[in-house]
């Protein structure tokens, strides 16, 4: 979106300063800007289309397209930043290097995996998502080309299907994967009950497990468009679950994540 608004005050100020002549006609120069801006956006969208529409909805792929995983992160760019959402990140550092890992986190917003994937858009990364998301237009073919993950979680035999390719795309080195242990957006800080089944992309995979929280995302919908939205990701510990049971596993991943959550919670 800086990049769109940038060439619009280019584009206007040029097109003004063509066709300006006395100042009666400066009523030129914000309308120009607005529809540049209009235009500029209509154009990005359309090339994205362009770059997508010939995917396959529904075929699955082995790995993602590291083209389409960077149209998929530059439509989401686009979306945080026209939603005026400032995004701070704390803990990159920590990430695996050259290796795999299944990203796990609280869910607050649809805003939130779009943000993530802005904040570690360097690294390959997936997320397990509901059906309903693959028929959003443009994005299911940028979603099924980057091997997004459909999940069912009212058939706990398709689920587990789920799990399974998820743990495929991490052991193979296609893709890391990210998944929301709660299930569904939460309504506050406070964490709901996880669903342990998710864990087991990284038993099946033995890949690192980076322990995550977000938070701010909801806010985006109140303070849209007069306000600007502070989200802040931080990458809180990487660790592994070994020989321990996912069951027991699970409480400590939830405890990290809300002990950090709490912190926001005073703060509001």
């Amino acid at each position: 979106m800086p990049i769109i608004i940038a060439l619009s005050v280019v584009a206007a100020a040029v097109f003004s300063a063509l066709n300006i002549v006395s100042p009666v006609q400066l009523w030129i120069l914000p309308v120009s800007f607005v529809v540049c801006v209009v235009g500029f956006s209509l154009l990005f969208w359309f090339l994205l289309w362009l770059c997508c529409f010939y995917v396959p909805v529904g075929k699955e792929y082995e790995k993602p397209s590291r083209f389409h995983l960077f149209l998929l992160n530059a439509a989401y760019w686009f979306v945080c930043s026209a939603a005026r959402a400032k995004i701070h990140v704390t803990g990159l550092e920590k990430l695996p290097k050259d290796k795999r890992f299944l990203f796990v986190s609280n869910h607050l917003s649809r805003f939130d995996n779009m943000a993530q994937c802005v904040a570690l858009r360097k690294e390959p990364l997936v997320f397990i998502s509901k059906p309903s998301n693959f028929k959003i237009p443009i994005g299911r073919h940028l979603m099924t080309r980057c091997c997004y993950i459909s999940i069912d979680r009212d058939s706990p035999k398709k689920a587990v299907k789920s799990i399974m390719k998820a743990a495929e795309l991490i052991s193979s080195g296609a893709a890391s994967v990210g998944v929301y242990p709660e299930g569904h957006r939460g309504t506050s800080y406070d964490l709901q009950e996880f669903k342990a089944g998710c864990f087991k992309a990284a038993s099946k995979s033995g890949c690192p497990v980076v322990v995550s929280t977000i938070c701010g995302t909801e806010k985006i919908h109140k303070n849209f468009p007069f306000r600007k939205t502070h989200i802040y990701i931080d990458i809180l510990e990487v660790t592994e679950i070994g020989s321990e049971k996912t069951t027991e596993f699970v409480p400590k991943i939830k405890s990290i994540m809300q002990n950090n959550l709490e912190k926001y919670k005073e703060r509001d």
